[in-house]
């Protein structure tokens, strides 16, 4: 009987060493399986979570913008104005450096020329038609007057200035301009090669027209064309441009020229008002 006992006793241990080993074995790999799921978990998971994160960041980002201190609130708006005034300023400036030389050339054309001038804003103007007319920021209180002569400064230290049009309407702090581009506004020229007139008479495909009055008179490309002083509104003298294209008329009437006149028509922003003539600038 006892050895009975003693072998049912070793079976007893043996089996529950087994179960043992088999309980570590399942345990070892249980733990596996659990982080396996896990990685598994996060890689399916971990997307979602960053975009859940992301979501809900920019809704707190909003909020707090909206609902945020009164303080807060008032700083982002002071900083919103300021960096908007930064952007005028910095586009000022620009313009400012783009528009150098022609501001060298208009304090040239005051300083150093015998002509007495206004300096004037080009306003209210009709881009399309501004090449043949626009309005200026001076008038009665400024001391304008009808058929006073608009000049641009150039920068060419024989003539400071190029003829630009006349003044034909004339209000308190307003005036209207009729540039030498219209068809109304026939101004009189004289070759200062030859001594021969000319008239300017109409413009058409962005270019000058005119003619000579006499048709044998010479004229050569490139020849310097100032007004004449016929007429009585623009003094004789005054800078127009210089002779293009020559040629003649179907029917050999008329000696037909273009002039090349050294003023911008299409960016046209500043002008001067001729108040007091000189003479020929030298």
């Amino acid at each position: 009987m006892a050895y009975r006992r003693k072998k049912k006793n070793n079976t007893n241990v043996v089996i529950t060493s087994i179960i043992l080993v088999i309980v570590i074995i399942l345990s070892s790999h249980l733990q596996q399986v659990v982080k396996a799921g896990s990685n598994i978990t996060n890689t399916i998971f971990k997307p979602l979570n960053e975009l859940t994160y992301s979501i809900s960041s920019t809704i707190m980002e909003q909020i707090e913008m909206t609902v945020g201190s009164k303080q807060t609130r008032k700083e982002v708006e002071r900083l919103k104005a300021e960096n908007q005034t930064l952007l005028q300023d910095n586009a000022k400036l620009k313009t400012t450096i783009n528009r150098k030389d022609f501001l060298k050339a208009e304090n040239d054309a005051i300083n150093n020329s015998k002509n007495s001038y206004i300096k004037a804003k080009v306003i209210n103007t009709d881009v399309n038609s501004m090449q043949e007319s626009f309005h200026i920021n001076k008038g009665l209180d400024d001391g304008i007057k009808v058929n006073d002569v608009i000049v641009q400064a150039i920068g060419d230290s024989d003539y400071y200035t190029a003829v630009v049009g006349k003044v034909i309407e004339v209000n308190k702090n307003t005036s209207k301009i009729e540039t030498i581009k219209s068809s109304t506004n026939d101004v009189a020229f004289v070759n200062s090669n030859s001594g021969d007139y000319g008239v300017i008479d109409y413009f058409k495909n962005k270019v000058i027209n005119g003619y000579m009055l006499d048709i044998d008179s010479i004229v050569e490309q490139g020849d310097i064309l100032l007004t004449s002083g016929l007429g009585g509104v623009y003094p004789q003298g005054l800078y127009i441009g210089t002779v293009g294209n020559i040629s003649m008329s179907q029917d050999s009437l008329r000696k037909n020229i273009t002039v090349n006149s050294p003023v911008d028509f299409t960016h046209l922003y500043r002008v001067l008002v001729l108040q007091e003539e000189g003479g020929k600038d030298e």
